[in-house]
């Protein structure tokens, strides 16, 4: 991963909904919506040094944001991988396993779904919305336009018990730091 890249991406993450199309394109990356299979939810290409990212329209608009942010984290840690063929995304839903993941290992893909995650719901911004938000799951995802269940995820992997964290705040303990 390029550290200009990487600082470049993360000055982008202050507030909610993170634009990841902006960021996929001021970093020069092509990107395109358009019907894809069933199945599909997008795909990343390189050639001759140039590099395009293609996410199924036909998907919801939070299934699009992962979608394009999971690709974006490919090229950000996988470029290397890529630069001779292109990379499907399938099945999202499904084990990783079940994702055809030439040239990856599904160790890539836990990756650039970690990666993803941080992107489109930096720790900053979760913590500070989450109290904005009442402590509302579906507030929050809709504030960071992901599903409630990309937000649970990653709520989870920040440590972070919602219905905990209200009644907290309820008792006038705040154990989360904004």
């Amino acid at each position: 991963m390029r550290e200009s890249e990487l600082s470049f991406v993360q000055d982008r993450l202050r507030t909610a909904p993170i634009d990841v199309v902006g960021i996929i394109e001021d970093l020069g990356i092509e990107y395109e919506e358009k019907p894809m299979p069933p199945g599909v939810d997008g795909r990343i290409d390189f050639n001759g040094g140039s590099c395009k990212i293609t996410v199924n329209s036909e998907q919801s608009r939070q299934r699009k944001n992962f979608t394009a942010a999971h690709e974006l984290a490919h090229y950000l840690l996988h470029r290397d991988l890529l630069e001779e063929r292109g990379h499907l995304d399938r099945l999202f839903d499904a084990p990783t396993a079940a994702n055809p993941s030439e040239p990856f290992r599904p160790s890539h893909e836990v990756q650039a779904n970690k990666l993803a995650a941080q992107i489109l719901m930096p720790r900053e911004a979760v913590l500070s919305e989450m109290v904005w938000q009442d402590y509302d799951l579906q507030k929050i995802s809709r504030m960071f336009a992901v599903s409630p269940q990309a937000m649970e995820i990653r709520l989870k992997t920040l440590g972070i018990d919602l219905e905990g964290e209200r009644q907290r705040e309820l008792r006038g303990e705040f154990n989360v730091r904004v």
